[in-house]
Parts: C-alpha cells; structure tokens; sequence
C-alpha cells in the first residue's frame, strides 16, 4: 500500500536534508518519462523550468505512489510543481497549484509513511552508485 509524509510531518533535519538533496542533484535532472512529455507540452512548460523549480523551490512532499521508487513534489511561489523520482531524478510531471490553497480539504489518511526521511535519501543515494 502506497503512502505519503507531508513536509508538515517532517522534522527539521528532515527538511534540510531533502531539500538539500533535490538541490544539489537538481542539475541531473532528466526528462525521460513519457507522461512529462505529455504534461509538458500541454502546458508549454520545459525541463528547465522543471529544473529551476526543483532547486528553488519547497518540498510539499515525499511519496512512494510508484514503489519501489520515492519521489518528492516540489512547489515553487509561482504555484509550479514538479514530481520527481528520488533516485534518478526524473522529472515525472508537473502541474500547477495555487500557491495560496491551504488544502483545507487534505486527505490526511494517505500521510503515513513513517520512514525518516534522511535515512531514505542515504539509501536511495547509495543504491545509485
């Protein structure tokens, strides 16, 4: 069963930690998935786009909605979204939403994934070397 941690949900260190992570390998971020193709041209928007959100922008959260695979979305002030795999970097999607919903509405029963979340990153970034 698939599960979410919301950056509510994280610690500090977790924080720092992941977003430190996505900015620094944000350079190696790559196009190769067929539904960013598809997202993207509906929306005239570009890898580097993508890649400027993903080092400017905030983690909203970290999933394994594709597992074995993490992935992180990544919200800039503008609203832009971009879902990326954790381990290759990977731009799956993007989207927009509104930088001032508040997500009221959230579904919180999906937040449970209770790993730490720097542990996960250690691992994923070992299983890529």
């Amino acid at each position: 069963m698939s599960s979410r941690k919301h950056i509510s949900q994280m610690n500090e260190m977790e924080k720092a930690f992941i977003h430190g992570y996505i900015r620094a390998n944000a350079h190696k971020a790559n196009a190769n998935h067929v539904h960013f193709y598809h997202r993207a041209s509906d929306r005239h928007y570009t890898l580097a786009e993508a890649t400027e959100v993903l080092q400017n922008g905030l983690v909203v959260e970290v999933h394994d909605l594709a597992a074995p695979s993490y992935r992180a979305v990544v919200r800039d002030r503008k609203g832009n979204c971009v879902v990326t795999d954790l381990r290759i970097m990977t731009v799956i999607t993007v989207y927009y939403n509104d930088p001032e919903d508040k997500h009221e509405g959230l579904n919180w029963s999906a937040y449970r994934l209770n790993t730490d979340i720097v542990e996960l990153v250690k691992k994923i970034r070992k299983a890529a070397q």
